[in-house]
C-alpha cells in the first residue's frame, strides 16, 4: 500500500458551487464586497464568515503585558478580535521599552497594559481594548467570578502560585486557557481544553463521489452518455465521475456485482479504465484513474465518527445539550435511516475535472440535489429531536445544519487535561527514560522534554525562592539549586537522574534569566495567535498538549502530559 500511496497524484480541488460564486454579475450589483469584507479579506478566505463572527464577538483576557503577550495581541488585533482585557500591574521599565515593540520611551513609569494597550488599539478601530491594572492574585482573592466572563484566558508568565487557580476556574466554567512561558531562546505554549467540538476542521478535501455506491440519480445521468457515438471532441471530455460509474459497472458484471478488492484489483480496474480510451491525450481519462486512487475507497461512516454516535452526549440528549451534539445524534439517526444505506449525507463538493459546462453543470446539479435531499431527511430528524427535548424548531438555524451535514464526516470533539491534573497526575510518570531513548534518535533533536522538564523546575524554583532562576546575578548558585529540584521532580516521576543534557538546559534557564527576547516573543506570539484563534473560531484542530520551541536549535516538540 506504501508504494501505492507514493504515486497519488495531488489534492484535488473542490469546485466552487455555482450560486454561491461572488463573481459579480450585471444583475447582481450587490456582489461587490464591502468595506468589512475589504479588509478582512484574507481570513474570510481561512475561515469565512462564521470564523470571523466567532473572532469579533470574542473577548478574550491576557495576563501580563510582555514582549511575548503584545506580540499574541498583535496578530489578535490585526484580524479583528472583539475585545482584549490585558491584567497587570506592572510600571513599565527599561527593560519593557527594550523589548516589547508596544511600548516608547514616554512609557517609561507608566502602567505597562495601558501603554501596551494603547499602541496596539492604534492598529485596528474595530477592536476594544481594556487595561486593568490589577494584580492576578488579588482578582483571584476578592473576585473570581469576574474571570468568568471571558471567551478565552492567555496566561504569560503567570505568577507559579496563580496558575493552577487560574486554570481551575477556566476549567470549571469550561473557558479554554492557554499558558505561555518565554524563558531566553526557549518557550512554551500548553492549550487546555476541557471539551471543543469542533465542525469546520478543515480537512484536505470535502469529496465525497460514492462510486461504490452511487445513488440512482448519478446512476441514470452515467447512463445518458452514449459513448460509441460521440465525436473525439465529445469524447474527451466525458466528466471523469461519469468515466468511474460506467468503468464499475461493468466491472461488476464480470465480478459477482463486487467493486474491485485488495491491491490488486484495483491496479487492474485502473487498467481498464485506460483501455476505455480513445488516444493517449484524453486527460478525462487520467483524471479518472486519478479520482479513484483518492476516493474509489468504499464509502463508510468513519471510525472516529462511530465513536461520535457513541459518545454519552450523543446517547444522552437533554434540553441543555449543545446544539453540537443535538447535530450529530440527528445525523446518527440519518446514517439508521434506510434510505441512507448506512452512509453519511452527501457533501455535494465536486472536484474540478475536464469536461465542456454542459456537461458539468449537470453532474454538478446531479450531486446538489442528492446533497439538498439528505440535508432535507437531517433536517427533519432534527425537528423531532427538538420536539422530543421540548426545544424550539429554531434553536438550530439552518446555516448551521448545512455546514454540520457537509463535515460531518469530519467532526472532532478535542478533550484534554487540565493544568492541576498535570501537576498531581503527569502522564510522564515512568515514562521519562523511554521518551529520552526514542528523543535521542531524531534527526533535529528539539530537546523538548528537557525543556519541558526545566521549566517546571523553574516553576518550583520560584515557589520555593519568590523569583525565576537567574533572574539575579546568581545563575551559577541557582543552576545547583535548580538541578537538586529538577532531580527531585524527576524521582517523583520515575525519571532517572539529571542527565547532562537536562543540565545543560537548566543552565541556559539560569543564565536567561527569564528574559524575553524580542525575536523569540515574536515567534512565539506567532503560535500562541494561531492557537487562540482556532479555539476562539471553532474552527481547524488545536493543539492538545504543550508546545515546546527551541530557539537555539530552531527546532519544535510536543509533549503531552
Amino acid at each position: 500500500m506504501a508504494a501505492e500511496a507514493s504515486v497519488l497524484p495531488p489534492p484535488v480541488q473542490d469546485s466552487v458551487a455555482l450560486d454561491t460564486a461572488t463573481t459579480a454579475t450585471a444583475n447582481n450589483t450587490e456582489a461587490r464586497p464591502d468595506l468589512h469584507q475589504q479588509k478582512y479579506d484574507r481570513q474570510l478566505r481561512l475561515w469565512a464568515k462564521t470564523g470571523q463572527s466567532a473572532l469579533e464577538t470574542a473577548h478574550i483576557l491576557v495576563v501580563n503585558a510582555t514582549a511575548t503577550a503584545a506580540s499574541t495581541l498583535k496578530n489578535l488585533v490585526l484580524p479583528g478580535i472583539g475585545t482584549f482585557t490585558i491584567l497587570d500591574p506592572a510600571t513599565t521599565d527599561g527593560a519593557d521599552i527594550g523589548n516589547n515593540f508596544f511600548l516608547e520611551p514616554s512609557s517609561l513609569g507608566k502602567p505597562r497594559a495601558e501603554e501596551v494597550t494603547r499602541l496596539l488599539l492604534e492598529l485596528n478601530s474595530d477592536v476594544k481594548g481594556i487595561a486593568s491594572v490589577q494584580d492576578l492574585g488579588q482578582v483571584l482573592s476578592k473576585s473570581p467570578a469576574d474571570l468568568a466572563q471571558f471567551s478565552l484566558i492567555i496566561a504569560v508568565d503567570v505568577d507559579p502560585n496563580n496558575i493552577l487557580q487560574l486554570a481551575d476556574i477556566a476549567w470549571d466554567n469550561s473557558i479554554p486557557l492557554i499558558k505561555v512561558r518565554s524563558c531566553g531562546f526557549y518557550g512554551s505554549l500548553r492549550t487546555q481544553i476541557r471539551e471543543l467540538a469542533i465542525v469546520e476542521t478543515h480537512p484536505e478535501s470535502l469529496i465525497d463521489l460514492r462510486i461504490h455506491n452511487p445513488f440512482p440519480s448519478l446512476i441514470e445521468y452515467a447512463r445518458s452518455f452514449d459513448f460509441e457515438s460521440m465525436d473525439s471532441e465529445q469524447h474527451g471530455h466525458i466528466p471523469a465521475v461519469v468515466i468511474l460509474v460506467r468503468a464499475l459497472e461493468d466491472w461488476k458484471a464480470t465480478h459477482d456485482g463486487k467493486g474491485p478488492i485488495g491491491t490488486e484489483q484495483r491496479n487492474d480496474f485502473v487498467k481498464s479504465i485506460s483501455t476505455k480510451r480513445r488516444s493517449s491525450d484524453e486527460e478525462n481519462f487520467d483524471e479518472a484513474s486519478a479520482l479513484f486512487r483518492r476516493a474509489g475507497v468504499k464509502p463508510k461512516v468513519p471510525t472516529d465518527i462511530e465513536a461520535l454516535f457513541k459518545d454519552p452526549a450523543c446517547e444522552n440528549l437533554t434540553s441543555t445539550s449543545s446544539n453540537f451534539w443535538i447535530l450529530l445524534r440527528a445525523v446518527r439517526n440519518f446514517v439508521e435511516h434506510p434510505s441512507s444505506e448506512g452512509l453519511l449525507p452527501l457533501s455535494g463538493a465536486l472536484p474540478d475535472m475536464k469536461a465542456d459546462t454542459q456537461r458539468y453543470v449537470g453532474l454538478q446539479t446531479v450531486y446538489r440535489t442528492k446533497a439538498r435531499q439528505d440535508l432535507a431527511l437531517v433536517e427533519a430528524l432534527l425537528s423531532e429531536i427538538l420536539s422530543t427535548l421540548g426545544l424550539p424548531p429554531d434553536s438550530v438555524s439552518k446555516d448551521e445544519a448545512d455546514t454540520f451535514v457537509k463535515h460531518s464526516a469530519f467532526l472532532k470533539v478535542v478533550r484534554g487535561r487540565s493544568l492541576r491534573q498535570e501537576a498531581e497526575d503527569s502522564l510522564l510518570k515512568g515514562q521519562i527514560e523511554s521518551l529520552a531513548e526514542q528523543a535521542s534518535w531524531d534527526e533535529i533533536p528539539n530537546d523538548a522534554l528537557y525543556i519541558y522538564l526545566g521549566f517546571r523546575a523553574s516553576e518550583a524554583f520560584f515557589v520555593k525562592f519568590g523569583r525565576y532562576p537567574g533572574a539575579i546575578d546568581t545563575y551559577a548558585q541557582d543552576h545547583l539549586e535548580l538541578s537538586a529540584i529538577a532531580g527531585s521532580d524527576l524521582a517523583a516521576l520515575n525519571g532517572g537522574v539529571v542527565t547532562e543534557e537536562l543540565s545543560n538546559v537548566l543552565l541556559e534557564i539560569c543564565r536567561s534569566g527569564a528574559s524575553d527576547l524580542p525575536q523569540i516573543a515574536a515567534l512565539l506570539g506567532g503560535l500562541v495567535a494561531q492557537e487562540a484563534i482556532k479555539l476562539v473560531t471553532k474552527q481547524y484542530i488545536p493543539l492538545n498538549g504543550t508546545s515546546i520551541f527551541n530557539g537555539i536549535k530552531s527546532a519544535s516538540g510536543v509533549i503531552v502530559a
